[in-house]
C-alpha cells in the first residue's frame, strides 16, 4: 500500500510540473506579443511626443514625415474622424500638418466634405492621402495661415 501512494504522488508531481511547464509556453507566446504592442505603442509615443515638443526645430521635411509616420500607424482612425469631420486623429494630423487651431474646424469640414476625394478607394495609403490633402491645401491656403 505504501508505494502505491508513492506511485499516487509521484504522478500528480509529474502532472504539476508539465502544468507549469504548459502555461510558462502559453504565457510566453502572450508576453512576446504584449511587448511587441508595447514596443509599438511607445514608438509611436515618442514620434508624436517628439513631433510636438516646443523647440524641436524640425525642418519641413521632418514634419512632413512626422506626418506620413503617425497616418501609416493610425490610417483607419484618421478615415473615420474625416468621415465624420472631426476626431481625436484628426486634431492630432492637423496639428502635426501645422494646421493653425483656429482653422482646425475649417480643415475638418474641408475634409468631411472632399472625403471621396481623399479617400478614392479603400486602397488609399497613407502617402496618397498626404499628397491629396496637400493638394486640397494649396487651393484652399488660408487654412495655413
Amino acid at each position: 500500500m505504501g508505494t502505491s501512494i508513492y506511485s499516487f504522488f509521484r504522478a500528480v508531481a509529474v502532472l504539476g510540473v508539465l502544468c507549469i511547464i504548459y502555461a510558462c509556453a502559453v504565457t510566453n507566446s502572450s508576453t512576446e506579443s504584449s511587448s511587441q504592442t508595447f514596443q509599438n505603442t511607445t514608438d509611436a509615443s515618442s514620434k508624436f511626443t517628439s513631433s510636438t515638443s516646443p523647440g524641436s526645430g524640425s525642418s519641413d521635411s521632418a514634419k512632413r514625415e512626422q506626418a506620413l509616420a503617425f497616418s501609416k500607424m493610425n490610417l483607419e482612425r484618421i478615415k473615420t474622424d474625416m468621415a465624420v469631420g472631426g476626431g481625436e486623429h484628426l486634431t492630432s494630423l492637423a496639428t502635426l500638418m501645422e494646421i493653425p487651431a483656429h482653422n482646425q474646424q475649417q480643415f475638418f469640414a474641408l475634409t468631411k466634405s472632399n472625403f471621396s476625394i481623399l479617400f478614392s478607394s479603400d486602397k488609399t495609403t497613407a502617402e496618397e492621402l498626404l499628397a491629396r490633402l496637400d493638394d486640397e491645401l494649396d487651393t484652399h491656403p488660408a487654412l495655413l495661415r
